[in-house]
């Protein structure tokens, strides 16, 4: 049994899936807390893994985004040092509620293109909840119009570049959404 557990996991597909999402992660979660919160010219900080989650989502599958959600939102909340620790519930009810959508859709530019829009709209919400909680109470709506508005504008622009980064990225996974645990 133990045998068995152990060559399931080392399946080559399987690495190679663990070295890519984890490679990009590393690189957009450290782009994302360090180098655009000091960028003068974005308003907010776009959620560069908010888009790769979706990327993956429609190029690889749910099951990989998911996966790559979870440590994607424990690694933003390791080197973010914010409050509030949601990343990781934030980014795998993102993956959840957004292949509702992308199962319906094909694996192309336009779906990521088009899925941004949802994609947004729960990023406004998530934001909207964790403003919240820190603050302990609902913020005026135009002061979190001013909030929420420059962070989805940063984000779709930074973001739709970002499906064609992680498909590149994705090109030496033979096995696009066939991902099994």
């Amino acid at each position: 049994m133990q045998g068995n557990l152990s060559s399931s996991f080392f399946r080559p597909e399987l690495l190679k899936r663990i070295a890519i999402y984890g490679l990009m992660t590393l690189i957009l979660g450290s782009a994302q807390c360090s180098f655009f919160p000091i960028l003068k010219i974005c308003p907010k900080t776009p959620d560069l893994i908010m888009g790769m989650l979706l990327a993956i989502t429609l190029i690889d599958s749910a099951k990989s985004a998911a996966v790559t959600a979870l440590a994607a939102g424990f690694f933003i909340d390791a080197i973010g040092g914010g409050a509030l620790a949601l990343s990781p519930i934030v980014y795998v009810l993102f993956v959840l509620f957004i292949s509702i959508f992308a199962h319906k859709m094909l694996s192309g530019f336009a779906s990521y293109a088009i899925l941004m829009m949802p994609a947004l709209i729960y990023r406004a919400a998530a934001t909207t909840v964790c403003i919240a909680l820190e603050n302990k109470a609902l913020l005026p709506m135009g002061e979190l119009v001013s909030v929420i508005l420059p962070e989805a504008l940063t984000t779709l622009a930074v973001c739709l570049p970002l499906y064609f980064i992680v498909k590149l990225c994705t090109a030496p996974l033979e096995t696009h959404g066939k991902f099994t645990f």
